[in-house]
């Protein structure tokens, strides 16, 4: 299948190289780890005034049953399979249009105006020549700046002594997991994106990193951060320039900084990104780029023309009790007319037992007068038990 490519021409090249090792490759299975995971998610959405198919009510429960097999190492490879299958348990209106196909919890899981079955969340070679070095081929998650979620990728690892490199190819990206399922789709044709990155470790407290991303003829992206940590107290400053290949007026600057800290067992963290006035700050891609910078549950408008969001939250933990409030304020530019919003979430964690975990999270968006979408709250809760 063309979504397993890169895995399965490298799971082909370690069947190809056995024969003379049999023995040892057969052990290596047997060493493989089995594990796995039910879920039961939950969400609903009420808006205070109704707007197309995306905003609007709609609640939804649906299940899902995830497999894991990950190999022992054999001469410096390992491959590591996971495949998730979902059904859908229950929805408010089946009927309902939403952008992706009919019922409610198609807003979140789809494929094709349907919900996909099951597919692999993972299937990937890691290789690791030394310990230096990791490379991983395959569909993997990634999280790193604008490359983000499930992803059909190359991903080098490499660190000599103070200096760290990143090194990314992807072709395609989505959503699988328990909370979403957003099918695989190519990213800028069959050209992919491109990323490199450089960390220098100066210091225990300081560290700065400078990365460039290319998407062929789309758009290239270069950032730099520095990050300061003293004590307790830990600052990230973040500036990044977008370059557009076809339209120098879609150029455009973003700045994040985010300050964190504990205090008598509360860990506050505070927040500020702005984006250039002259246009939206875009990723290669809809909406799986960049989005370890957006701290929110939502977020909609941080990466727009003009936006300027100020946060705030804090994370405390009650034994097996974990908590997060956070809220934060967002202005941007709509055609003529500078609108603001603000978003409140909590999120809570518990521990019920070792296997049994379960996670809440509510959010209130109190939209502008002037927005051509209203207010609206969401409520999501997911039950995972993993063996």
């Amino acid at each position: 299948m063309k979504i397993l490519k890169l895995s399965m021409i490298a799971a082909l090249t370690i069947g190809g190289c056995t024969i003379a090792s049999a023995d040892s490759l057969a052990q290596t299975l047997k060493d493989g780890k089995v594990s796995g995971e039910f879920t039961a998610t939950y969400e609903t959405r009420n808006f205070d005034k109704e707007n197309g198919a995306y905003y609007q009510d709609t609640a939804y429960g649906v299940g899902s049953f995830a497999l894991k097999y990950e190999t022992g190492v054999w001469n410096n490879l390992s491959l590591t399979s996971k495949f998730r299958a979902y059904t859908t348990l229950f929805e408010d209106d089946s009927n309902s249009v939403t952008s992706h196909g009919r019922g409610d919890a198609a807003e979140r899981f789809y494929q094709d105006g349907k919900n996909r079955d099951i597919d692999a969340e993972e299937l990937f070679v890691t290789y690791t020549p030394n310990s230096n070095i990791t490379v991983k081929a395959g569909r993997q998650f990634i999280s790193t700046d604008w490359i983000n979620k499930t992803q059909d990728a190359v991903r080098i690892d490499a660190k000599y002594g103070n200096t760290a490199i990143e090194a990314i190819w992807s072709a395609r990206q989505g959503r699988i997991y328990s909370r979403d399922y957003r099918p695989m789709s190519d990213i800028n044709g069959n050209k992919g994106v491109y990323k490199l990155g450089l960390t220098q470790t100066f210091t225990e407290n300081i560290s700065a990193t400078a990365y460039g991303l290319m998407v062929p003829d789309v758009r290239d992206i270069y950032g730099g951060k520095t990050n300061f940590k003293f004590n307790d107290t830990a600052l990230r400053a973040h500036y990044a320039v977008s370059s557009d290949d076809k339209d120098s007026t879609q150029d455009s600057t973003l700045i994040d900084v985010k300050v964190s800290t504990k205090i008598a067992g509360f860990a506050p963290y505070a927040g500020y990104i702005k984006v250039d006035d002259n246009a939206a700050f875009p990723g290669y891609g809809a909406s799986n780029s960049g989005e370890i910078i957006v701290p929110f549950e939502e977020g909609d408008y941080v990466y727009s023309k003009g936006a300027e969001t100020y946060y705030l939250g804090v994370s405390k933990s009650f034994g097996d009790l974990s908590s997060t409030l956070l809220y934060g304020n967002t202005e941007y530019i709509s055609g003529s007319d500078k609108l603001e919003l603000t978003e409140t979430t909590l999120w809570l964690g518990y521990a019920l037992t070792s296997e049994l975990k379960a996670n809440l999270g509510y959010t209130l968006v109190d939209e502008d007068e002037k927005s051509a979408t209203s207010d609206y709250d969401q409520l999501n809760a997911t039950l995972t038990y993993s063996f």
